[in-house]
């Protein structure tokens, strides 16, 4: 029958002519794909190395099954019911056999997947091979094995890696009805597509068909290396289908030289695309530095491995741990150890703080133009990469399934595309979901894994997180990636924990502070001052005032001590632990200023998680001109102001206060509050004389009882512990970096304290159980079997928290014509789909997921989205009343709930 591989289609256009022209042949296709990421690899040292160390084999042999493979991923497309999905594309590629007889229907012909299929279809091709004769499987067949940790993750490709028992769905791949002539056609394609690619890969690297490639084990939770090649092939499918690919066929019956062709398309493919990454020669720390000298923690990154690895860094903040983080990751990516940088936040707020600072590193970092992409709003990228509002309109015949489609409905979420560039900022959630069952989770994994993975303020997560992020460090370590873990606060327990995700043990505490230790081939390293005493930090204290006061809720006459300060130009923080309280203070503070004629209404400022994203980032660049170094405008230190706030402002967000007031958090919390005060010494000329030192307010509860506090954190005792070690400060004072160790070390230590209150240790129990069920939970989710879920950020945040932020609400309100409106003005159905998924990520706003409960707001969509229908009032508000509760939202306060009394009956 000759090349009769070349007699089916891969890619083809609605028929608009009626001749069938639009079509771009199935091996044409396939070799595309294979072309972009041989020149990918050819361009990358790290993920030679990678894919190297995944499979076990040298350089050439490795590159041949991996290329042999990535041409098999559409496999599944020699099956009749995809050839009929376009049927004019089908009569002409194949005249002779679109002639013949079937029974097939549309629903078939639409149901058909051409990804799992082609799991089924290459097993029962060789089911004397891995079978006992019979087309059952044989159990612990190592032939089989090899082949489908390599073939599962390719054909994979749309989405969703196949279920090994995919091979025996004959239900739902084997045609009802069909001469045997057919299919022993599409059979016979088959194996002469098998046999070109044996001959155009495996051959020049001494392999055949006859070899079974290296097993891609799994790991215990499920996640595997084949995630990077998963990611790899699915990258690489999305730019091989791209238009400059596809509908220009010319015939060419010798495939080498077709592939050699597409080599060169391959080329302006990928550049155009910006992954392929120009990396800098490594100069030195002073370079991120702008000339100056390295200090404290900085002065360890010249002596750490150059080798793949978990880094945990341990120093106070302003320390300069950022800089520390981003030259070590520099000296890897000039190695070839990795392509990129995925920087990781705990919050919205401070990943669009990171972004800046790492704009400006980016051009030391990488020779070409640098994709620096910020998860949410702001995102440089390539613009030839991909047409977004184009390729999210499916016209192919094969509508949403095909890969182009797929790749602009997942870069429209701007969320994702942080994997794809050389620098991508984003929050922890983002990294989470790589190794949960949502759709395209490898291509996450993928992108992490070839990146140096950076999480800033590792402290912050819960249990159930954590659970998450073990995950997420063994699948970084299968793939042969590295990770740099940020924090001024790490516990002694958290450490081990982290460390044992990387198959590592800390065998000795080592309390030198500040503290590097690296994790590699089992054993870990520590790196600390003791060579360098010079560069220890300056010791610093913060003085203490402690008041008690019901519910941490600050009275009249502590307001007006706040109102005084501000008259005097004091830049003052409050920090509340809840959104509902801090909106309440905020209320009562403007008030307050109003009737006192020493103020304006722009000096009280409220900055909280509760806004629409668009308002959030307006409400955080405000917080950042007038308390950020230095302040913009210049003289906004000539007026005092007062910024009531939640957790938002804790963590990596470069401010500096005159003075702290906190409720009382854990201990570590706290440490991170306290590094916004006093923070930049070129502000201490303008200081009132009554704030010349740091002073940090905290509030305390007149009772033994932390109410909804003691939810917020999980238990009682960190934070009675941590108020015992505020009432026996010395001095009524905490001195730094002292107290990292000293303070935070005995407060998380698990054994029960002496003089610790039975209600105290009761409340740890009951915390001990729940931080249990939280982390079998996200382990139990990872290893689940559930249907794999679509990768929208509704899902993800979902999903990645067990807390307070897991539903997503989008306001709107109803014009005169009956149209829906987001609260930024925009028409969110008359937007196509790449600008919808924008618009709705800008207009949402997270809120705890206790407001979901009891018909307090309307049920979700089918994606996840709770959308909250609003009126405006004269008030410049938005107003909505459902069940019980009343929502208002405003610029300047966000989202408020009033839950309103029920009338009597």
């Amino acid at each position: 029958m000759g090349k009769s591989y070349l007699k089916y289609w891969g890619k083809a256009k609605p028929d608009v002519n009626g001749d069938g022209t639009g079509y771009h042949l199935l091996p044409y296709h396939c070799l595309d794909v294979a072309a972009v990421a041989d020149v990918w690899w050819q361009n990358s040292h790290s993920l030679r190395q990678q894919f190297m160390g995944i499979t076990g084999l040298d350089e050439e042999q490795t590159h041949a099954w991996l290329l042999f493979f990535i041409a098999l991923h559409d496999y599944g497309k020699f099956d009749l019911r995809f050839q009929r999905k376009a049927p004019e594309a089908w009569r002409a590629v194949n005249p002779e056999l679109s002639t013949m007889p079937t029974q097939l229907n549309g629903l078939a012909i639409k149901n058909y997947y051409h990804g799992p299929a082609g799991l089924y279809w290459f097993y029962q091709d060789f089911q004397e091979r891995f079978s006992s004769g019979d087309g059952y499987y044989v159990e612990d067949n190592e032939d089989w094995d090899g082949w489908c940790s390599w073939l599962a993750p390719v054909v994979g490709h749309h989405g969703v890696v196949p279920k090994d028992d995919e091979k025996d769905a004959r239900n739902d791949y084997q045609l009802a009805a069909g001469s045997e002539q057919l299919l022993e056609a599409f059979k016979t394609a088959r194996h002469q597509w098998l046999k070109a690619l044996e001959e155009l890969f495996l051959t020049p690297a001494n392999l055949s068909l006859n070899d079974t490639p290296p097993l891609l084990k799994t790991t215990k939770n499920k996640q595997s290396p084949s995630t990077m090649l998963a990611g790899f092939c699915a990258v690489s499918d999305w730019l091989g289908s791209s238009e400059r690919f596809v509908y220009d066929d010319q015939p060419c019956d010798d495939l080498n030289l077709w592939y050699e062709n597409r080599l060169e398309k391959a080329v302006s493919t990928l550049q155009d695309a910006g992954v392929i990454s120009q990396i800098q020669p490594y100069q030195n720390i002073e370079a991120l530095l702008s000339g100056h000298k390295p200090r404290q923690v900085q002065c360890l990154i010249e002596q750490l491995p150059k080798t793949q690895g978990l880094t945990l860094i341990e120093a106070s903040t302003g320390s300069g741990k950022t800089e520390a983080a981003l030259a070590y990751a520099w000296q890897l990516l000039a190695l070839g150890l990795a392509d990129s940088i995925v920087f990781a936040l705990p919050t919205q707020a401070t990943a669009n703080a990171m972004l800046s600072r790492l704009e400006k590193a980016a051009p030391l970092l990488f020779a070409n133009q640098t994709n620096v992409v910020l998860a949410h709003g702001r995102a440089n990228y390539q613009k030839h990469f991909i047409n977004l509002k184009q390729a999210c309109r499916p016209c192919t015949a094969q509508g949403e399934e095909e890969a182009w489609v797929q790749c602009g409905n997942w870069l429209a979420q701007s969320r994702k595309r942080v994997f794809l560039g050389q620098i991508g900022v984003c929050t922890v959630d983002q990294v989470l979901v790589s190794v949960l069952p949502v759709k395209h989770k490898f291509v996450r994994g993928f992108g992490i894994g070839r990146s140096v993975l950076i999480i800033d303020e590792v402290h912050a997560y819960d249990s159930y997180m954590y659970g998450l992020l073990e995950a997420v460090l063994e699948q970084q370590r299968l793939a042969g990636g590295s990770a740099i873990l940020l924090s001024a606060t790490l516990p002694y327990q958290q450490k081990v924990q982290l460390a044992k995700a990387w198959d590592c043990q800390l065998n000795t505490e080592n309390k030198a502070y500040p503290l590097i230790s690296h994790c590699g081939n089992g054993k870990t390293h520590p790196f600390d001052l003791a060579d360098g005493p010079e560069q220890h930090p300056k010791p610093t204290t913060v003085q203490l005032e402690l008041i008690k006061t019901p519910q941490l809720i600050p009275d009249d006459g502590f307001i007006q001590r706040i109102l005084d300060a501000v008259a005097q130009n004091a830049q003052v923080c409050l920090v509340c632990n809840l959104v509902a309280v801090a909106q309440e203070l905020h209320q009562q503070i403007v008030g307050q200023m109003g009737k006192d004629g020493r103020f304006t209404e722009d000096q009280c400022l409220l900055f909280h998680s509760r806004f629409i994203f668009a308002h959030r980032q307006e409400k955080e660049q405000s917080v950042l001109d007038l308390f950020g170094v230095p302040p913009k405008p210049a003289d906004a230190r000539c007026k005092g102001h007062v910024l009531i706030a939640t957790q938002v402002v804790e963590q990596s967000l470069d401010l500096d206060f005159d003075w702290l007031i906190t409720q009382l958090c854990p201990v570590d919390l706290l440490f991170q509050r306290m590094g916004r005060l006093h923070r930049h010494a070129t502000n201490n000329a303008l200081r009132p004389p009554q704030f010349a030192r740091p002073v940090c307010t905290v509030l305390l509860p007149t009772e033994d009882n932390y109410e909804l506090h003691e939810l917020i954190y999980g238990n009682s005792r960190v934070l009675w512990r941590t108020q015992q070690f505020l009432q026996q400060a010395q001095e009524s004072q905490v001195s730094f970096p002292a107290a990292y160790r000293d303070w935070i070390e005995p407060v998380y230590d698990e054994e029960a304290w002496l003089d610790e209150p039975e209600w105290v240790q009761k409340s740890y129990e009951i915390y001990k159980d729940d931080c249990y069920a939280s982390k079998m939970s996200a382990k139990q989710l990872i290893n689940s079997n559930m249907n794999e879920l679509s990768d929208n950020d509704s899902n993800v945040s979902a999903l990645t928290r067990d807390g307070e932020m897991s539903l997503n609400v989008i306001p709107f309100y109803t014009d005169a014509q009956g149209k829906r409106n987001l609260l930024d003005s925009r028409l969110v159905d008359s937007l196509d789909d790449s600008e919808r998924l924008e618009a709705i990520n800008l207009n949402s706003v997270a809120v705890p997921r206790t407001w979901g409960r009891n018909g307090k707001l309307p049920k979700a969509d089918d994606t996840g989205l709770i959308w909250l229908a609003m009126q405006a009032d004269e008030n410049e508000r938005f107003i909505s009343k459902y069940g019980d509760s009343t929502y208002i939202y405003h610029t300047q306060t966000g989202l408020t709930r009033i839950d309103n009394p029920k009338e009597n009956a």
